[in-house]
């Protein structure tokens, strides 16, 4: 859903923003009471990191349990953490310096202005490592647990197109800086950095796919990696029972930045259009809910 993103009307901190316009830009709410009513909710969840991750391990774990209980062997549910999504941006940032060893400084795409001889292999390795964690990762962003919908599977192929455009480059361009006399390390570094970017075209096909059959955002998140749909009910009756002690719980210990988060989020979705000037002024005055429970729609 796009159109959040705007300037803080409270003051809140910039991280704390980025928490919120996550929670929404997935929610793709049916009406504005809909909206309205899970405000509460997201402004829990944004106020404090600590809450959403674990609202995030009672999810993994109802999963877990219910999926145990048609299979005891089945595998474990993971969910995204904070060390989930700093491996991304190393995998990211590895990506990069893959292709910047190898495209030369003159061209003005950040090369290393070393010679082709010392920078091919450790090119090829590090876009190796990139490649292995983004498809290590790749469940987790198919499920939308990562970044939400602002991660599509369009990032494997521009790293596919970003590798091969820098195989391409030392291939064509720079052959002639390696030392015929010992050719195994770039030939080496070569290899990898093609292989690399055709698995992550591979990788790009997969994950396209994933996206076509329908990302598991918002409320379908709650239920994905369940091994049958209809123990979703089960997930849902885990979760209520957490928001029944979580959300008293925070605003027992944080209602003013709870209540100012919530002013955000309000903010938010009447600037997306989601709701009105007036559901945006009625619903600044409404109470906590008196019964906590997770979004059902």
């Amino acid at each position: 859903m796009a159109g959040y993103g705007h300037g803080s009307v409270t003051g809140i901190d910039e991280r704390t923003l980025g928490r919120i316009d996550l929670l929404l830009f997935d929610a793709d709410y049916p009406s504005a009471a809909d909206a309205v009513d899970d405000s509460w909710r997201v402004a829990v969840l944004a106020a404090d990191p600590r809450v959403r991750a674990d609202r995030d391990r009672a999810r993994a774990h109802a999963v877990q349990a219910a999926n145990a209980r048609r299979d005891p062997s089945t595998r474990r549910v993971r969910d995204a953490s904070s060390l989930h999504r700093a491996l991304l941006a190393v995998a990211l940032v590895l990506a990069v310096v893959a292709a910047g060893l190898v495209m030369p400084s003159r061209a003005g795409l950040g090369g290393s202005g070393l010679g082709l001889q010392q920078t091919m292999l450790p090119a090829g390795v590090a876009a190796m490592l990139a490649l292995a964690l983004l498809w290590w990762l790749e469940p987790l962003r198919a499920a939308g647990a990562l970044w939400g919908s602002r991660l599509p599977a369009v990032l494997h192929l521009a790293c596919a197109a970003l590798w091969l455009l820098a195989a391409a480059v030392a291939l064509l361009l720079r052959w002639g800086e390696i030392d015929a006399q010992q050719p195994l390390p770039v030939t080496t570094g070569l290899i990898l950095l093609v292989t690399a970017g055709t698995l992550a075209l591979a990788l790009w096909h997969r994950a396209r796919r994933a996206d076509r059959s329908g990302r598991q955002s918002g409320i379908v998140r709650v239920t994905g990696g369940l091994t049958d749909a209809r123990d979703g009910v089960a997930v849902f009756f885990a979760l209520d029972e957490w928001w029944r002690v979580a959300g008293p719980a925070a605003m027992a210990t944080g209602e003013a930045r709870v209540r100012r988060v919530r002013i955000e989020a309000l903010a938010r979705l009447r600037l997306a259009g989601v709701i009105s000037v007036v559901d945006e002024q009625f619903a600044a005055l409404d109470p906590p809910p008196v019964r906590w429970r997770e979004r059902r729609r």
